[in-house]
């Protein structure tokens, strides 16, 4: 719920901050609902660096808005962090593509007189 609110604060409320093609990975509440951790990846990790900044500086007036639009009995202190992983995933799949053989077509012939 509260990802989903963000998302529309920071798409309605929060015009003067450059997003960029920024979103929101995850959210972690805390038990008490009184933090909410919201990790951002982008394309870029300096995007995203310069994302989290900025928000961090906002993050006064974005829980403001976030109040308004969800209806607890407190609304979380926000700490916005970079996330990485999507990056780090991305690595990985590059140097497996480039350890692992490349998977022959199927249907390539050889077996085709079986059924004979």
């Amino acid at each position: 719920m509260i990802r989903n609110a963000l998302v529309e604060v920071l798409r309605h409320d929060v015009k003067d901050i450059s997003l960029g093609l920024t979103s929101i990975t995850e959210v972690e509440v805390s038990p008490d609902l009184h933090l909410a951790r919201v990790f951002l990846s982008s394309l870029t990790e300096e995007e995203a660096k310069a994302t989290v900044k900025a928000l961090q500086n906002a993050r006064g007036r974005i829980r403001h808005a976030l109040g308004q639009r969800i209806h607890l009995r407190f609304t979380p202190d926000l700490e916005f962090k970079y996330d990485d992983t999507p990056i780090r995933a991305g690595r990985i799949e590059d140097l497996l593509q480039k350890v692992m053989p490349k998977a022959e077509p199927e249907g390539d012939g050889e077996n085709e007189d079986e059924d004979e």
